[in-house]
């Protein structure tokens, strides 16, 4: 039986299994040349071919990417053809990546990204934690969103002075904030070593746990930092300048917070095998302070593949072992 999954979002990409096992894993931007491209158009036009695929399956993580989804299935597919699926269970997906690559029978798999699918009406995915067992045993162990954009919810948390955030979101948005984009985390994670404690910087996490969301505001596609007073609105990083010392210690914090964070979620694992994806999971620094923390006799697995180009993989696998 060949399945193949295709990956709709940022790092489009496409895999092919036969029998479940891989036969072929690319990226869009392989072959455009566009980073992060989204559009795998040449990936379905160039490797898919309708008469020998058992089951096809579309994967997008946003509604606002929908159009383009309908267009590229017009374009490929007939329309009405019933080996083609559309999925959006994006932390799904990378919990499956991530198991099915890790070779183990039985683990715990924490996902973690910037922000997944709806939850439910009024809350994206931001922080998921799976148990999966051989074949296709899924289960649910704990889900962490935040609030839809459009939620009427969402003012009303805002007007009484916060709202539930991703830490991913946040990391992101320091990306943003620093003028590397909002997937340029790994900048953001090589520009902590330099910086130092300050009692000027805010802290990211509260000691609740929860993401500071008071320095953030919320937009359609994530959150944006707010700047207060001892940082400059706008940072130019091609300059050494006096403020570059002060940005320095805000990925300082920040990195040092997520680390504590992200340690805490780990260690609600059970599972003496734990996998580690979604984007988060892409923080070399952060993986191996994990390692200090997690008993001896636990088995992490990190995927090399956490990007959104891994959730291709993840759904050719689901193809498969759903369909047996």
């Amino acid at each position: 039986m060949e399945t193949v999954g295709v990956n709709v979002t940022h790092d489009a990409s496409l895999c092919k299994c036969v029998d479940g096992e891989i036969t072929l894993f690319l990226e869009e931007e392989r072959l455009s040349r566009t980073k992060y491209d989204e559009i795998p158009t040449n990936l379905i036009s160039q490797f898919i071919d309708k008469d020998e695929v058992n089951f096809t399956g579309l994967e997008y993580s946003r509604e606002t990417l929908k159009d383009k989804v309908d267009g590229i299935t017009r374009y490929v597919m007939k329309s009405g053809d019933k080996k083609f699926e559309m999925h959006n269970r994006h932390h799904l997906l990378h919990a499956l990546c991530g198991f099915y690559n890790s070779e183990f029978e039985e683990a715990d798999i924490v996902v973690v990204d910037g922000m997944g699918n709806y939850m439910d009406e009024d809350h994206h995915e931001c922080a998921t934690r799976w148990n999966i067992k051989r074949p296709c045993q899924i289960k649910l162990l704990e889900q962490q969103g935040t609030v839809k954009y459009d939620s009427a919810r969402l003012w009303n948390l805002i007007h009484h002075g916060s709202w539930p955030m991703g830490i991913g979101m946040a990391y992101a948005s320091i990306a943003q904030y620093l003028g590397f984009g909002s997937l340029g985390s790994g900048k953001v994670m090589g520009l902590a070593p330099y910086g130092k404690e300050d009692e000027n910087i805010k802290p990211f996490v509260l000691d609740n746990g929860m993401v500071n969301s008071k320095l953030f505001y919320r937009t359609e596609d994530g959150a944006n930092f707010i700047p207060y007073d001892y940082l400059p609105e706008k940072w130019d990083y091609r300059v050494w300048d006096n403020n570059t010392q002060k940005i320095a210690n805000l990925t300082y914090r920040l990195q040092k917070d997520f680390e504590k964070w992200m340690t805490d979620f780990i260690l609600r694992c059970e599972s003496k095998n734990i996998v580690l994806t979604g984007g988060c999971a892409l923080n070399c620094v952060a993986n191996y302070e994990y390692l200090k923390h997690l008993p001896k006799d636990v088995n992490l697995y990190v995927e090399p593949i956490s990007s959104d180009a891994g959730t291709s993989i993840g759904l050719a696998k689901l193809l498969y072992y759903s369909k047996l």
